[in-house]
């Protein structure tokens, strides 16, 4: 079969059987009953569903219902966040489904890009995406920008015959025709889809920091329910009434309404962050954000545009010769001719010319005008032998002239060769040249000719003795608000390195711009992938603290770097949207990626910014140091009530006094009074300033030495008051379910009281708004509203074992919630002013 006859269907349908569809080999695919599996892969759950596994083979059944209540929430509530957001992202892939044009059976078909074969014959056109790996077998004026893969911004000539494309690319001038080689998961992009398989991510700072306190409480549980079972055995007591009493401290122990805490504090991060323009597709990275110590940063497409645009034109080296943009000399209006006759408008330098050119003149759309006016009769076509494009034009407004008009337009030391000038100025202009290239600019230089002798073609040997009219400055622009967001990170105490697979020279000036570092950057700050190919683990872990910028890096190199960062301690957030940036990203502790990034990023990526706006990185970091603030104040929270309950509970056993508060009542407490004002904790503003403190260490504990102490004292005084008016009652013979419901509402009023005091763990009540966040304030109404039907209404009496209690009872019990909470607050100040 001949190569340009392409496939028949029969035979495509043939093929598309044995090498299967063009689809790189990516992750599990996304269903809901993965993402609802994933949320018990959490060591609070696994206590929880112990506790209930227990309490319900010992036939407490209202336990072991409460327990399952706080699991199936949890798993509901995490549930429904990350499948809202792999939703979205699953829409937003539909919609960007790719197509190509094959030629089948004799004729030019759209079809999805997923049903492309070995052997099919593509078109490929202006901004149009590679669909597979291939070899080209037409071309005019064709190149690729293959930055997705190599990181470099600047397109590749494809004009020979044989060469290579690559899947994924994206075509930046020219037509051309492309026979597929290789598709799916045998592709360039498809080998790197493959090699994120062997990649792992560590765990982030907070599923560590959750799993070692996990750890931790369930040894405390352990110690303890063992212990108190020996005890009362050595005592002579029954064993299954022991067992019984271990687990009432067991449940005691575990904060349930924790996991359900955590989740709902995650999921409104999730829900803040995405009002802020960004996805985020897994619930703990909504607070890793928070802990970013680096953010490695993608220049092409991240910092930049990802765009040429013209930034300015030199017509002479004498400043006062250049007019201001707008204002025409003969020589601008000459160099604006020449970039709209010189145009084939196929590559985006030569968009971005046009652009330029009807911005600075008062030509029609497209220069069609100009066009007419200046005929082309002939054209050499841009070369990379010869590196230039010359257009050689009739004067259509003069009928009686002779003359005729060459322009000239390429490689500006190219074409500046070919000009009539003095030495000296053409060294100058050499100069500048060099200047503007070590700014990161790129240069199209313009000269033209008129030609006496009437044409109708144009030849090489005719492109000499020409009239210098000048350069063109091209630069990718900055994104809007990227230098004040940098600014912004640095002030958070994030530091910010630029790993690119460009130039040094065009990197660093993107960098100088952006004032990335206070000074422009040194020698010893900037690195290229050879010379960090040289260097081993250990000599980069000792050099990576100063190097600002990484230029020329390739895929592994990328992943060296946040390697070596992590090891250091470092917590990275790395930010891209090129199939080379994917296995750092999905390293990284959090991977960023914008809206049009490949597939296979996006697949590795925690956050998909829709706005491509790196500001909202810095929003996102925000919220993610508020959810960290706020889980602290709940776990402070619950911990505390939890440890007043198995001091007071432990404490009863060891005077062989009864249980002073039954496993029931103390899930309806953990769950119901503490459960909801600790969810409501999550509507908590952060402190002011959050964006000037310094980020927490990696292996920062989420209850640091202070905290430790002050749910001691706290839980301490607590007890204390509890144990005494407990003994105190049963002192005065009053039946045991009475002295239970006592002790059940006295914990439930000092929980909901005690909730106002963990608004903030930096100030004391009197220096905060206490009704700030109307979400607690509800809460707290409602867990009284609930402790009231505890105590009052008989389908509930009767499940917790309670009794109703008088009013002057229930007055007493709120004065004495006010006064331990008065003492409380007394601790926590003489404990902050110390």
């Amino acid at each position: 079969m001949v190569v340009k006859d392409g496939l028949t269907n029969k035979e495509a349908a043939r093929r598309l059987e044995k090498y299967g569809e063009n689809r790189l080999e990516t992750k599990k695919e996304f269903t809901g009953l993965r993402i609802l599996l994933q949320q018990f892969k959490s060591p609070l759950i696994y206590i929880l569903v112990i506790a209930a596994s227990i309490t319900g083979a010992l036939g407490e059944w209202g336990d072991t219902l409460v327990i399952g209540l706080a699991v199936v929430l949890n798993t509901l509530l995490g549930f429904y966040q990350e499948f809202k957001a792999e939703q979205s992202l699953e829409t937003l892939n539909q919609v960007l489904a790719p197509k190509a044009k094959v030629w089948r059976d004799g004729q030019w078909q759209t079809i999805e890009a997923a049903l492309i074969v070995p052997g099919d014959l593509v078109r490929l056109e202006l901004g149009g995406r590679i669909p597979a790996d291939g070899i080209v077998i037409e071309a005019d004026t064709l190149s690729i920008n293959e930055a997705i893969l190599t990181g470099e911004s600047k397109p590749v000539n494809k004009l020979n015959q044989q060469s290579k494309v690559f899947m994924g690319t994206i075509v930046a001038s020219g037509i051309g025709q492309m026979l597929v080689v290789k598709t799916g998961s045998q592709t360039e992009m498809g080998k790197i889809a493959k090699s994120l398989k062997t990649t792992q991510r560590e765990e982030t700072p907070l599923q560590h920091q959750i799993g070692k306190l996990s750890r931790i409480l369930a040894l405390v549980v352990g110690f303890i329910t063992l212990a108190l079972f020996l005890i009362g055995i050595l005592e002579g007591g029954n064993w299954l009434e022991m067992f019984e009493t271990a687990v009432a401290v067991a449940v005691a122990a575990i904060p349930e309404g924790l996991a359900v805490s955590l989740t709902a504090i995650l999921a409104l991060g999730m829900q803040r962050i995405l009002k802020r323009k960004a996805v985020v597709r897994k619930l703990v990275a909504a607070e890793t954000l928070g802990a970013t110590t680096v953010i490695c940063c993608d220049k092409t497409g991240t910092l930049t545009q990802g765009e040429m645009q013209v930034v300015s034109a030199i017509t002479s080296l004498n400043p006062k010769s250049n007019l201001p943009a707008g204002r025409q000399s003969s020589e601008l209006d000459l160099l604006i001719k020449a970039a709209v006759l010189c145009n084939d408008m196929r590559d985006p330098l030569e968009i971005s010319m046009m652009e330029w050119a009807k911005k600075n003149s008062k030509l029609p759309a497209g220069g069609e005008e100009l066009n007419k006016t200046y005929p082309r009769l002939d054209e050499i076509p841009f070369g990379p032998e010869h590196k230039y494009i010359a257009t050689l034009h009739a004067i259509d407004h003069e009928p009686q002239a002779t003359s005729q008009m060459l322009f000239v337009s390429g490689a500006p030391e190219v074409v500046l060769h070919k000009c009539q000038m003095p030495s000296a100025e053409l060294k100058k202009w050499e100069q500048k040249f060099r200047e503007a290239g070590n700014k990161g600019l790129r240069l199209v230089g313009f000269a033209y000719k008129k030609v006496q002798d009437q044409k109708s073609e144009v030849k090489e040997e005719d492109v000499n003795k020409l009239e210098w009219l000048g350069i063109l400055l091209y630069e990718d622009p900055v994104r809007p608000g990227v230098a004040e967001a940098l600014a912004e990170a640095r002030q958070a105490g994030i530091d910010i390195k630029v790993i690119t697979g460009d130039y040094q020279e065009t990197a660093m000036a993107v960098v100088n711009k952006l004032k990335i570092h206070p000074k422009n950057l040194k020698a010893d700050e900037v690195i290229t992938g050879d010379q960090l190919e040289k260097l081993s683990d250990e000599a980069l872990r000792q050099k990576i603290d100063k190097i600002v910028l990484f230029a020329r890096t390739n895929p592994l190199q990328k992943l060296k770097i946040v390697q070596v960062l992590q090891e250091k301690g470092e917590v990275v957030a790395m930010t891209g949207d090129g199939v080379n940036d994917a296995p750092a990203l999905k390293r990284a502790d959090i991977g960023i990626v914008v809206e049009s990034a490949s597939d296979v990023s996006k697949e590795t990526a925690d956050i998909v910014l829709l706005d491509s706006n790196f500001k909202t990185i810095l929003a996102a970091v925000e919220e993610g140091r508020k959810i960290w603030e706020n889980i602290r104040k709940v776990i402070t929270y619950l911990l505390s009530d939890s440890f007043t309950e198995v001091v007071l509970i432990g404490g009863a056993l060891l005077l062989r006094l009864p249980l002073p508060i039954l496993a029931t009542q103390i899930l309806w407490v953990n769950l119901i009074e503490d459960g909801l004002p600790g969810m409501a904790l999550i509507f908590e503003q952060a402190s002011q300033g959050v964006m000037q403190e310094k980020p927490r260490s990696r292996h920062a504990p989420i209850l640091d030495a202070e905290m430790k102490t002050l749910i001691f004292i706290i839980g301490i005084i607590t007890d204390l008051f509890l144990f005494a008016l407990f003994y105190w009652l049963l002192k005065q013979d009053l039946p045991l379910m009475e002295i239970r419901t006592f002790i059940f509402t006295a914990v439930g009023i000092d929980s909901l009281l005690y909730i106002f005091s963990c608004k903030s763990l930096k100030k004391n009540l009197w220096q905060i708004n206490l009704l700030s966040n109307k979400f607690l304030l509800v809460a707290v109404a409602i867990g009284f509203i609930m402790l009231l039907a505890g105590i009052y209404l008989p389908v509930l009496q009767l499940l917790l074992k309670t009794v109703s209690l008088n009013g002057w009872e229930m007055a007493a019990l709120i004065g004495f919630g006010l006064f331990k909470l008065g003492l409380v607050e007394l601790t926590k100040y003489f404990f902050l002013r110390h």
